[in-house]
């Protein structure tokens, strides 16, 4: 946390020096978001203007949408030129009261899980660079998305230290490459091309967040929402899909809603650059899904429906258990496994109140899902809350997000998983405050109650922290 603090306060104070010579430029807009394709994603804000009339003249600290400023004029340059550049930088400094409380035996803490009653620190990097192929190679509208991702501090944060499916931290345990800190992770180089109005194809190496199943209030990495998997993404099947991997399939954007369909390689990929010598050797994961705008009480919101099946070998519960927490799931090695699983899902957002003049409020979220029972350790699972824009200081850029959760335990877990991990219904609550300091900083407290799922070795569990994210 230290070195942390130290290259922020040299930030701070060095890169005003620099970039006060800029020329009037455009500031770099918002990151596209690319977990779907640009033409599902939100639109950014409009860009503001450095140094053009009525503006504070050259880079300014308060002000201006991304710490390194515009390079003097290189980054707008660029951007016309069909290149731009978007960074993220997180910071997780949690801890939590309870959580694992009994020491486990070798082969689990091989796995990574810790005992509870402690503090960590996790930083997180995220490096992205958008092709506008239509300005570079006349595609029309299409667009290459090239990421780099690292992590350093302790891996997981306390997620491995709860004893629960759904991580507390889960952006901490991104990209999932527990021995390798500091290393830079190619996992994104995804390809959206639009064919028509109606239809947008994409192919490519991507993460799986954002893929199915997300909302607009509790939704998206763990950087700018919530930060309990739970309350992030439906865990009945994200955890058992690999954070990236090669996926393709299409988007049919309706004056309704959208259409979208996809299939994935389940053969994880952080490490590895490409690998098209063993696609789809290890199974394939599809996904469908529906989703349809609502406009209740003359609000904004929408409903989605989906499915997604897996043919890839898991853990069959009546033998053994994965080790909760760890992601993605692990095959417990040496047990038998089962090739088949499905998750039925549904999910909603709704605003309840819009502020006049702007696209910006707050509302109710929700989600359900049913799945086998088997090899998924999630039978069933419920979220819901509420979250947006505060209503305390909307202008500044505040946001806030209470939401509750409920998973339940499969009923097919044999004797010795039983024995292990005494494997129960699980609850939690999650509430956060992201406060906007800067433009291209906020800060975000953040408080968790959790009723873990492996009764035999964790007990309720309190999380707190603290998240800093700043946009490079």
């Amino acid at each position: 946390m230290y070195r942390s603090l130290v290259t922020l306060a040299f930030l701070l104070v060095w890169t005003p020096i620099v970039w006060a010579q800029d020329e009037a430029a455009e500031a770099p807009a918002e990151p596209a978001v690319f977990d779907l394709p640009p033409e599902l994603a939100p639109e950014p804000a409009a860009p503001t203007l450095v140094g053009s009339a009525g503006a504070t003249p050259g880079y300014n600290i308060w002000t201006t949408p991304a710490l390194t400023g515009n390079w003097l004029g290189a980054r707008s340059a660029l951007r016309e030129a069909g290149i731009i550049f978007a960074g993220r930088s997180t910071q997780f400094g949690f801890g939590i009261a309870g959580g694992v409380n009994r020491a486990l035996p070798g082969p689990l803490s091989a796995f990574g899980l810790q005992m509870g009653n402690t503090t960590a620190y996790t930083g997180r990097g995220e490096y992205d660079t958008i092709l506008d192929l239509d300005k570079l190679v006349g595609l029309p509208k299409g667009r290459l998305l090239i990421r780099f991702e690292h992590w350093y501090g302790q891996f997981g944060n306390i997620s491995l230290n709860a004893g629960t499916f759904a991580p507390p931290v889960f952006p901490a345990l991104l990209p999932p490459a527990p021995n390798d800190p500091g290393t830079l992770f190619l996992t994104n180089f995804l390809w959206t091309q639009p064919l028509s109005e109606h239809l947008v194809v994409f192919a490519g190496k991507s993460d799986v967040l954002g893929n199915a199943d997300q909302d607009i209030f509790a939704g998206g990495d763990g950087t700018d929402q919530f930060v309990n998997q739970a309350l992030i993404a439906n865990p009945a099947f994200l955890l058992g899909l690999p954070y990236t991997s090669f996926s393709a399939g299409f988007v049919s954007p309706q004056e309704w809603g959208a259409v979208r369909f996809f299939v994935r390689d389940p053969t994880g990929g952080t490490t590895d650059y490409f690998r098209f010598d063993k696609l789809f050797s290890e199974g394939v994961i599809i996904g469908s899904e529906l989703r349809l705008k609502t406009n209740f009480f003359d609000l904004p919101g929408e409903q989605h429906v989906g499915g997604m099946w897996k043919h890839v070998p898991l853990t069959n519960l009546s033998f053994a258990e994965p080790p909760p927490g760890v992601y993605p799931e692990p095959t417990v090695p040496g047990f038998p496994t089962l090739s088949d699983s499905y998750t039925l899902y549904y999910g909603f957002d709704q605003y309840v109140t819009q502020y006049a003049g702007t696209d910006r409020g707050w509302g109710l979220f929700g989600r359900g899902s049913i799945s086998d029972g088997n090899p998924t350790p999630i039978r069933y699972f419920l979220s819901t809350g509420l979250g947006g824009y505060s209503p305390i200081a909307r202008q500044r850029g505040d946001t806030f997000g209470l939401g509750w959760y409920f998973t339940g335990a499969s009923n097919e877990f044999g004797p010795l998983p039983r024995l292990v991990f005494g494997p129960r219904n699980a609850t939690g609550v999650e509430l956060f405050y992201n406060f906007q300091v800067t433009p291209w900083l906020n800060v975000t407290p953040d408080l968790q109650v959790i009723r873990p799922g492996a009764g035999a070795i964790a007990e309720t569990g309190f999380v707190y922290g603290v998240r800093m994210n700043m946009k490079l």
